[in-house]
């Protein structure tokens, strides 16, 4: 197997020095995490992670070189609190750390005092493993990536599978209604995010065609189903161990809530919509599996939807499959939108925020070309 990068060697990619206006106040988080967890060896060092568009994220090493997570809400005026919440993280990864065997970090504390780092954080554990952001797999053999790909539908099969009221999570979500609630509060945020105006007067911008899928999505409904979903379940928020393609742990949990499992399915799949560029040419933050050569090993759609479905014991072709690709699209526009609203507030957790920003418009446009492709095909059908 091709060497991957992996957290252990820590790529300057992957972590840096904290950034401006993200950083810790050292002693009180000494003091804090010295009686929460009280193995940690003094002085600590700490790194920021240059991902996570949503929390800040960093890098704790004690003095024996141990290394661990801390998880934290941005400063500031928030204007999406939920997506923020972790609280709501700490609760879920507890939960299925010790009532699974979904993969998930071990969690050690939670602080809700903001007097220590300003906002509520928790501590984590750090897994020793490979972050794969790449979709295309590159640093893998071509006639591995498949396995890749099957590992991620089984293991978002078993988090799906999880009675949500066994392990505690009651209250979590709301039990029925997701992508109607959803449509309402992501279309609330969208509005607010695209007065958005930065330090020199210009506005975040409005999501493309907005009001044409509002319309949709009354037209159209999809099987009601409830789950614990992670809400932004995709290649580069799992950790892989070292050498095997094996899922070691889940992150980002930020998103999750109890909803229709098929959220998590479209984006996870979202990869195969979205354009496909040679390994060769530079990086960009939408480059995706569509029109990929055969030589590259790119999943298909149908075999991984196949694959979900038999472990899930659903029929396949998926009810409500295409409303799910549609509403994947449309849902992580308004992230990305929410990401380019912090830029410009000042509030971005990434050292490349400003790139992930930059592409809710081509999201959107990917969402509407399916709209547009159903629309004219039913209308054929009425001829």
């Amino acid at each position: 197997m091709a060497e991957t990068p992996t957290t252990t060697s820590m790529p300057s990619s992957l972590v840096g020095e904290v950034r401006r206006g993200h950083e810790l106040d050292l002693e009180k988080l000494t003091a804090f995490l010295k009686s929460s967890k009280e193995d940690l060896e003094l002085p600590l060092t700490v790194k920021q992670f240059n991902i996570g568009q949503s929390n800040p994220t960093y890098l704790i090493i004690d003095a024996s070189g141990r290394k661990f997570v801390l998880r934290k809400k941005p400063a500031g005026q928030l204007l999406s609190k939920t997506a923020h919440a972790v609280e709501r993280e700490y609760r879920v990864l507890d939960a299925l750390g010790r009532h699974t065997d979904v993969p998930v970090p071990r969690v050690y504390a939670l602080c809700e005092d903001t007097s220590v780092l300003g906002t509520p954080f928790y501590l984590m554990e750090f897994l020793e493993g490979r972050i794969l952001p790449d979709v295309r797999l590159s640093e893998i053999k071509a006639a591995e990536r498949h396995v890749y790909w099957e590992a991620l539908v089984d293991v978002l099969a078993k988090l799906h599978k999880v009675d949500y009221l066994a392990v505690g999570l009651q209250g979590y979500g709301k039990p029925s209604g997701y992508y109607d609630r959803q449509m309402r509060s992501l279309t609330r945020v969208a509005e607010a995010q695209s007065a958005t105006v930065d330090s020199n007067g210009n506005s975040v911008g409005e999501l493309y065609r907005l009001d044409h899928l509002k319309r949709w999505f009354a037209k159209n409904q999809c099987p009601d189903e409830t789950t614990v979903v992670h809400g932004d379940f995709k290649m580069d928020n799992v950790v892989w161990h070292p050498q095997e393609p094996r899922i070691i742990g889940i992150l980002d949990w930020e998103l999750s809530t109890l909803g229709n499992p098929r959220t998590d399915l479209a984006n996870m799949l979202q990869p195969l919509l979205v354009p496909y560029a040679d390994m060769k040419a530079q990086s960009s933050i939408l480059v995706g599996l569509k029109g990929a050569p055969a030589e590259e090993g790119a999943p298909s759609e149908q075999a991984l939807l196949r694959r979900y479905c038999q472990l899930m014991q659903r029929e396949y072709p998926l009810e409500g499959w295409e409303f799910a690709k549609i509403f994947g699209l449309f849902r992580n526009a308004v992230i990305q939108q929410g990401v380019a609203a912090r830029v410009a507030k000042g509030q971005a957790s990434s050292s490349f925020a400003h790139l992930v920003g930059k592409v809710f418009p081509q999201t959107m446009a990917m969402a509407m070309e399916i709209v547009d492709g159903l629309e004219a095909q039913s209308r054929r059908s009425k001829l």
